[in-house]
C-alpha cells in the first residue's frame, strides 16, 4: 500500500515537472503557478479529467481532446521517471533529483537550463552542505574557461552554471566522478550520433543531460 501511495504521488509530482519543463522554457506560456494546464499547441485549458497524470495520456490516444495533435512522450515518461524514483530513492535527495529531471529535458528539448531550478539546487547544495564553496567555483572556473575559449560554441553558459552548483553539491571526490561521466558519455553518444548522421561535425549537442546523469551516478556510487 505504501508503495502504491509513492508510487501515485510520484506520477503527481512528474506532472508538476512537466509543466514546469514547458512553463520555464517559454517565454509565451503562462508562469508556472498561473492558471490551468493548457495543451501546448492549441492553448485550449485542460479539465481535470485530461490532467490525470499517465492515466489521461493512455486514455486519449495520445492525442490532445480538442486539437487531436499528438502529445509529446515526454510527458508519461517524466511521470514514469519520477514515480519510479519515488519509490527507489533517498527522500532525502527526491528534491535534487526532480530538479535534475527538469534540467535533463529543458535542455535536451529546448537547449536550456533554467536559472531558477539552478538556484534551488545551489541553496539546496549551501543548506545541505553536501559539497563546499571551493569545488564549486573551480567547477564552475573550468567550464567557464572552456565557454570563453570557445565563445560559447562548446558548452552555453547555462551548463558553466550548473557545473557550479554541482561543485557545491558534490564536493570532492563526487565532483570528478560526475564530469567525468558526464564528457565519457556524452562523448560516446556524439559518436553515436555522428555514425547515424544525426550530427555533423562541429555541431554541438546539449551537455546538460549528461551533467544530471554524471550528479545521479556520483551519489549512487559515493554518497
Amino acid at each position: 500500500m505504501i508503495l502504491l501511495v509513492l508510487f501515485l504521488l510520484g506520477l503527481i509530482v512528474g506532472s508538476f515537472l512537466n509543466v514546469l519543463i514547458w512553463r520555464l522554457n517559454n517565454e509565451k506560456a503562462p508562469k508556472f503557478w498561473q492558471g490551468r494546464s493548457i495543451c501546448p499547441k492549441c492553448k485550449h485549458q485542460l479539465n481535470w479529467q485530461d490532467n490525470i497524470p499517465l492515466l489521461s495520456f493512455v486514455l486519449l490516444n495520445g492525442k490532445c481532446r480538442y486539437c487531436h495533435k499528438k502529445i509529446s512522450w515526454q510527458y508519461p515518461i517524466v511521470e514514469i521517471i519520477t514515480a519510479i524514483s519515488f519509490l527507489t530513492v533517498n527522500p532525502y535527495l527526491i528534491i535534487i533529483l526532480c530538479c535534475l529531471i527538469v534540467i535533463f529535458f529543458s535542455d535536451l528539448i529546448y537547449g536550456l537550463i533554467p536559472d531558477e531550478i539552478v538556484l534551488i539546487l545551489g541553496v539546496l547544495g549551501i543548506l545541505g552542505k553536501f559539497g563546499n564553496v571551493v569545488w564549486g567555483l573551480a567547477a564552475g572556473g573550468i567550464f567557464y574557461l572552456i565557454y570563453f575559449l570557445t565563445k560559447g560554441r562548446g558548452i552555453g553558459f547555462g551548463d558553466v552554471k550548473l557545473a557550479a552548483v554541482m561543485g557545491l553539491l558534490l564536493g570532492w571526490p563526487k565532483i570528478l566522478v560526475a564530469l567525468y561521466s558526464a564528457f565519457v558519455l556524452g562523448g560516446i553518444v556524439a559518436i553515436f550520433l555522428l555514425l547515424l548522421k544525426r550530427k555533423r561535425f562541429g555541431e554541438t549537442i546539449a551537455l546538460g543531460p549528461f551533467l544530471c546523469i554524471g550528479v545521479i551516478l556520483s551519489l549512487s556510487w559515493l554518497w
